[in-house]
């Protein structure tokens, strides 16, 4: 229930700011009675905190402020998000996929876990329960079988194999292979993985020192709040393309 909230916080945060701060102006008008002027000030200064939060810690806002392009887009799109730790943080309040959410009508299933590689993302394809037919699959993997000691080489085996798995399984879904973002390793190196294939999605970050720096975790990883958000608008921005 409290995930459900937050989530629906990060899918409408002007609206939440908004009511809180609105509805604690209209209580402060109540001039009358005590007790509704100091909820007045209760909702205010509650709506002016969550702003805050969701402005600087959980990059909320810009999202909403990001300029769609001018194409058509059809009432509801099936999209299917196939990846690792970094999909399954998409679907929380501050990750790419509730991002996408609150700014396109999509209907989505998210298949992932955490720690896993491509072929272990591969078995859970398998044993998924899938509901819809999507029309784009979004899929992510390779930093885990690169963490665990995979050469590049193998990476990118594991990659093309999770690629052809999901082409063969949806004949009729446009799959979008997102590259491996930097990773800062525990030496203090970036390692850059842009070149792999399958990717076809376009590299959505600048120069790695300026990603590791804005756009990653503590841990050199996963994404932070701001690299959801650029994670999200790439991929709003590729899916116009694509559909138009």
């Amino acid at each position: 229930m409290w995930d459900s909230f937050l989530v629906f916080l990060g899918l409408h945060p002007i609206l939440a700011t908004l009511l809180l701060i609105f509805l604690g102006f209209f209580l402060l008008l109540l001039k009358k009675r005590l007790v509704l002027r100091v909820l007045g000030c209760v909702s205010l200064c509650l709506g002016i905190i969550l702003g805050t939060t969701l402005h600087f810690r959980w990059d909320s806002f810009s999202i909403h402020f990001f300029k769609l392009p001018n194409h058509s887009f059809p009432e509801k799109l099936n999209v299917l998000f196939v990846g690792d730790s970094i999909t399954c943080e998409g679907s929380r309040p501050r990750g790419f996929i509730t991002k996408i959410r609150s700014v396109l009508p999509i209907e989505h299933q998210v298949v992932c876990q955490k720690g896993a590689t491509s072929i272990e993302i591969l078995g859970l394809l398998e044993n998924a329960s899938l509901s819809l037919d999507p029309a784009f699959i979004i899929a992510q993997s390779g930093i885990n079988d690169f963490l665990t000691g995979g050469s590049k080489d193998q990476v990118f085996r594991s990659q093309e194999l999770l690629f052809e798995k999901l082409s063969t399984k949806f004949p009729r879904s446009k799959v979008l292979f997102l590259p491996i973002h930097p990773l800062k390793l525990a030496n203090g190196t970036i390692s850059e993985f842009s070149s792999l294939a399958p990717v076809n999605f376009p590299v959505w970050w600048q120069d790695p020192p300026t990603f590791e720096q804005d756009s990653l975790l503590a841990d050199g990883v996963h994404l932070s709040a701001h690299g959801h958000s650029h994670l999200a608008k790439a991929i709003v921005n590729k899916i116009f393309s694509e559909n138009s």
